[in-house]
């Protein structure tokens, strides 16, 4: 590493690994001032500077709207299921009341039928006539009119089930002494019911025979309903059978009349030609007959006013729905044979469910809530840390780590997400150190691929640069001047190793030995050697030039090339490990270096058949080889020299004067050539693009 004084700012070429953690104190070799130094930390990727959060995190919108947390997400999709279930369950429960009530309705058909099976045509006929009659005032009396009238309706059923009107004293009472008569409760004159008997025995008597046919049908309802009770149907009302016209016309525009009922006469009946008002409410009922239609019909089952449940009628005697069979008669007159059912049942039974559903739909909601937020508990904060993790790690901070908070998915999510950003800190400690030695291109390559160090053959080029005379020259320099000075160009000619591709393998005092094709292969190793070689030798004659200007001593380089084969690897012992390259392709790479002219290039044969297509520009390549005798070769060995301009440089011992120990002397013969046209004779494929600063 390189130390600057803080007194005199004199640089300094220091090892690394001399210097404590926590730092080492060094004098300076020039001034002597003393100060501390600390060991290189590895160079940190500068986080990004976040910016300041107000409020809540920006969000990302996706492509189709806006950003919908995960919370909300899953709320909507209970909601869903909800939904989905409701679907099912609320209509088969609804259909379980709506099926009740068609039971019932089926059962009342069945009953009303067999009533109006049981009635004779003709004699109908003659009681609807009677009750024709009885509106239209026959004796001259309009009943519907008269202030006796409920005594009417009394008298008649009295008369039809008892015979005769019955004595004060025989008619029923209660506890305290009050007429026991629906309707007659507070106010019962007996003188009136016993004056009303006298206007039906004059009907009767005026009309032969149809008091027998009031009293059989009469005694008919009532033991139809009986029977109906007897057989468990005793939600069934009693029976009535109606009178229409088929005409909304006249008494008939708004009102239809009672024929007969299967009331008890204490039971407040009706009477024969007693009217009933239609209104809007209940205009159903003469829907068949005004359509000239006959058959069954009910009240609504589906009613739009009553949220399409069915019409129910009320009363101060419960909830009833209506079933009924329309018949005309031989006249033209047209029968309801109705009857009311207790409808409680089915209202009972649609309450349940109603509260059955409500219920299950608010033990859903509180169940999805309940469900919602531990699910949004189990799932959102890991999302949550895993995403301020990733923040954190997007700002450089590769120490942050995610808190496990369970041993599942998530837990072993967040694992691997500690585990890839552990990974991706020593990645990036693994490329700063490569770094160091290697161009960021390689150490990329290297990171990536990964490279090998246990031993391997490469096919690569070695480079060994010497500074020509440098034990001469250095007797005249100082300790610290001699530092300085390869401090100097060292720390000029590595980054321009590095820069092509080249592995800085070792300093062997003030030679340098690099690798260009290992640890990490390159397939133009040779090119990027050669490129290197020539921007280095370039690079000194600037360094030389400064430091003639400045009066200081400096040094010509001389730089060998070889190509070939290598054994490259980590060599040493657990103590001390060194990358470096041995084997022949090694030494004779250190052979060209030392028979290289000053200040120039020497390369092998080897070498030279890699680049010989190439084109380098601002050089001399010889165009034959020299032929070096070495040591351990039996033959000379083919070399070619690459000179960088046109002086010959040699170092004359005797000199008294250090500063002219290099003879610089021009050599008109070495022509450097800046176009591919200035070799006609050789046809290049390429040409050399070296790597601008």
């Amino acid at each position: 590493m390189i130390v600057t004084c803080e007194n005199c700012q004199s640089r300094f070429h220091l090892d690394a690994g001399l210097i404590k953690e926590k730092g080492s104190k060094v004098r300076c070799s020039k001034c002597r001032h003393i100060f501390k130094v600390y060991p290189p930390r590895p160079a940190v990727i500068p986080p990004s500077q976040p910016k300041p959060r107000a409020g809540k995190p920006k969000r990302i919108k996706t492509a189709k709207g806006k950003y919908i947390p995960f919370k909300t997400k899953l709320i909507g999709f209970a909601a869903i299921i909800i939904v989905f279930i409701g679907l099912i369950v609320i209509p088969f429960e609804l259909y379980r009341p709506i099926e009740k009530l068609y039971t019932l309705i089926g059962n009342t058909e069945n009953l009303v039928g067999g009533v109006q099976a049981a009635f004779d045509p003709e004699e109908l006929s003659r009681m609807n006539q009677f009750a024709m009659d009885t509106i239209n005032g026959a004796e001259s009396i309009f009943i519907h009119e008269d202030k006796k009238k409920d005594y009417y309706f009394l008298s008649l059923n009295m008369l039809l089930i008892e015979g005769k009107i019955l004595p004060e004293e025989e008619l029923p009472k209660n506890e305290s002494g009050a007429f026991k008569i629906e309707g007659f409760e507070e106010d019962f004159d007996y003188e009136k019911l016993h004056e009303t008997q006298f206007y039906w025995k004059l009907r009767f008597s005026s009309n032969p025979g149809i008091e027998d046919i009031f009293r059989k049908y009469k005694s008919l309802l009532m033991k139809a309903q009986e029977n109906a009770a007897t057989a468990g149907f005793d939600m069934f009302s009693a029976i009535y059978v109606m009178l229409d016209t088929g005409k909304e016309e006249g008494f008939f525009k708004d009102q239809i009349l009672f024929l007969l009922d299967g009331y008890h006469w204490s039971e407040a009946p009706c009477y024969a030609g007693e009217p009933y008002d239609i209104t809007p409410a209940n205009r159903f009922w003469r829907r068949k007959a005004l359509d000239g239609e006959e058959g069954y019909d009910t009240s609504p089952v589906s009613d739009p006013d009553n949220f399409f449940m069915p019409r129910f009628t009320k009363d101060q005697w419960g909830t009833w729905f209506t079933v009924w069979l329309t018949q005309k008669d031989l006249t033209g007159f047209y029968n309801m044979f109705s009857i009311d059912f207790n409808a409680n049942i089915v209202k009972d039974l649609l309450l349940r469910i109603f509260m059955l559903v409500g219920g299950i739909i608010s033990a859903l909601i509180l169940m999805v809530m309940f469900i919602t937020k531990l699910l949004s508990d189990l799932v959102t904060r890991p999302i949550t840390e895993l995403t301020k993790g990733a923040a954190e790690v997007a700002h450089g901070n590769y120490d942050y780590e995610v808190p496990l908070l369970k041993e599942d998915e998530f837990g072993e999510l967040t694992k691997q997400f500690n585990l890839m950003t552990k990974g991706q800190k020593e990645r990036l400690n693994l490329m700063e150190t490569l770094e160091k030695f290697l161009s960021k291109e390689l150490a990329e390559m290297a990171a990536k691929e990964g490279i090998v160090l246990g031993g391997q053959t490469a096919d690569c080029t070695v480079m060994f640069t010497d500074f020509a005379g440098f034990s001469t020259i250095t007797q005249k320099m100082t300790a610290s001047e001699a530092v300085d000075a390869l401090n100097t160009y060292f720390g000029t000619l590595i980054p321009i190793i590095k820069k092509y591709g080249g592995f800085p393998d070792k300093y062997i005092g003030d030679a340098i030995v690099a690798l260009f094709g290992a640890p990490v292969k390159v397939e133009n190793h040779a090119e990027r050697a050669v490129m290197a070689a020539i921007e280095m030798q370039k690079k000194m004659r600037v360094i030389n030039a400064q430091r003639r200007q400045e009066g200081k001593l400096f040094f010509e380089m001389r730089i060998g090339l070889n190509s070939g084969e290598v054994i490259a690897g980590a060599i040493g012992c657990d103590a001390k490990l060194e990358y470096t390259s041995i084997g022949e392709t090694t030494n004779l790479a250190n052979r060209m270096e030392a028979a290289c002219p000053i200040a120039h290039i020497k390369i092998t044969e080897g070498t030279y058949m890699k680049v010989r297509r190439i084109f380098f520009r601002g050089v001399h390549i010889a165009a034959t080889p020299d032929f070096v005798t070495v040591k351990g070769y039996t033959h000379p060995v083919a070399t070619f020299s690459i000179y960088v301009d046109n002086l010959i440089i040699k170092k004359d011992m005797d000199t008294k004067d250090i500063k002219k120990f290099y003879i610089y002397e021009i050599y008109d013969a070495i022509s450097v050539k800046n176009r591919p046209e200035d070799v006609p004779e050789v046809k290049f494929d390429s040409v050399a693009k070296f790597i601008d600063d």
